[in-house]
């Protein structure tokens, strides 16, 4: 017997309340998943200060609209049912996408999907009084930004963030080491027939151990890549927005205006940057030229903090060594586009959140935070939209 259902029985017996009302108490909310707890706490995920329970208008949400469209492949079942343990009473609403999510928004308690989907303008014109809460499914909220709708009070808006950071910190040192070690050369020649071949002019493999690497954006993907880059036996150097404050592993941490001169120490540069109006063309000309002719560039944040020309331009006449991208400007890249053939380049379709665990991570945060919805709890991971993220 739970707990509420013996307290219940209790206020019965000494007459406090009937025993049919005894009956009519609500359950207890489900208990937060073990799992869940244990992602919290080593993703650091930032527990916003007020309960929603304190809000202005709260009220125990009765309708979730979700868009369960998602690059993992796990369907709307596998989706829905951790949700309806987490906040039995509930009403879930699958959609496919932002048109569906637009005719269900009316009279939503919270709304959930990628920021494309749930910050589409149809969706958000026609989002009623009652939606409390707007769950972003991607750590990347850019399509959200600049939207009054999204500010209004009593509103809460939260992220993935850092979810992906474990899965995302592998295919950047992943990138790392086929720059490094010139597999893009070696790969092409088998690809193209060339046969044997152990003349690397213009690609000279390079050992990591004992370089530099500088993590441009340290949140919590960032702070994953530093993490695997300093037990490679790399030095770690870093800039952030918020302070000059870092793990141990970090050996410095500089504030985003110290980029010029950190670029130049480094063996390797890093990207996991959003993409707001500070970060958008960052990496220039200018800044290429800056780094070491022979540093490679990583980007795994957005495309749009990489003036594309500039890059092709630094790659071709030798500026930098090379470049590893999951991100790029354009997206998706298109097939003729000259960035594909720029010397030692290598490109992956923004694929670097993916892997064979599927969707268990954010599925198991996407719980706990309906489970914490619901009971009118405290959310993780509020976006600022004074920052962008």
């Amino acid at each position: 017997m739970s707990h509420a259902s013996r307290l219940a029985v209790l206020l019965a017996a000494f007459g406090f309340i009937s025993v049919a009302a005894a009956k009519d108490l609500p359950a207890p909310p489900p208990a937060a998943d073990p799992k869940a707890v244990e992602l919290i706490r080593d993703l650091a995920l930032p527990e916003n200060p007020t309960a929603l329970r304190d809000l202005a208008g709260w009220r125990a949400p009765r309708r979730i609209v979700v868009a369960t469209g998602n690059p993992n492949g796990t369907s709307a079942r596998q989706q829905l049912e951790p949700l309806n343990a987490a906040a039995p009473g509930v009403e879930f609403v699958p959609v496919a996408n932002a048109e569906e999510l637009a005719t269900q928004a009316g009279n939503a308690d919270a709304i959930i999907g990628g920021d494309d989907t749930v910050c589409d303008p149809r969706v958000l014109a026609a989002a009623g009084k009652r939606l409390r809460w707007v769950a972003i499914m991607s750590a990347g909220v850019e399509s959200c930004l600049g939207k009054p709708a999204l500010e209004r009070a009593g509103l809460t808006v939260t992220n993935m963030r850092a979810v992906a950071g474990p899965v995302m910190a592998e295919h950047t040192i992943g990138l790392m080491f086929a720059l490094s070690r010139s597999l893009e050369v070696s790969i092409g020649r088998q690809a193209t027939g060339e046969g044997w071949n152990r003349n690397f002019a213009g690609s000279q493999p390079q050992a990591l151990d004992g370089k530099t690497v500088l993590v441009v954006g340290l949140g919590g993907i960032g702070t994953e890549v530093a993490r695997r880059a300093h037990a490679l036996g790399m030095k770690v150097i870093a800039t952030r927005a918020s302070s000059k404050e870092g793990p141990s592993f970090v050996s410095y941490v500089g504030l985003s205006d110290e980029l010029p001169t950190l670029i130049a120490q480094a063996d390797v540069v890093v990207s996991a940057l959003p993409l707001i109006p500070a970060t958008t063309n960052l990496f220039d000309a200018k800044m290429f030229t800056r780094m070491k002719k022979t540093a490679y560039f990583i980007n795994v944040g957005r495309g749009g903090s990489v003036v594309t020309d500039d890059l092709i331009a630094a790659l071709n006449d030798g500026t930098i060594a090379g470049a590893g991208l999951d991100v790029t400007e354009p997206e998706p890249l298109p097939k003729d586009h000259p960035l594909w053939k720029a010397k030692n380049v290598i490109i992956s379709p923004h694929m670097s959140a993916l892997s064979d665990l599927g969707q268990a991570a954010r599925l198991a945060i996407l719980r706990e935070q309906v489970r914490r919805f619901a009971a009118g709890d405290k959310l993780l991971s509020v976006v600022d939209f004074k920052k962008g993220y």
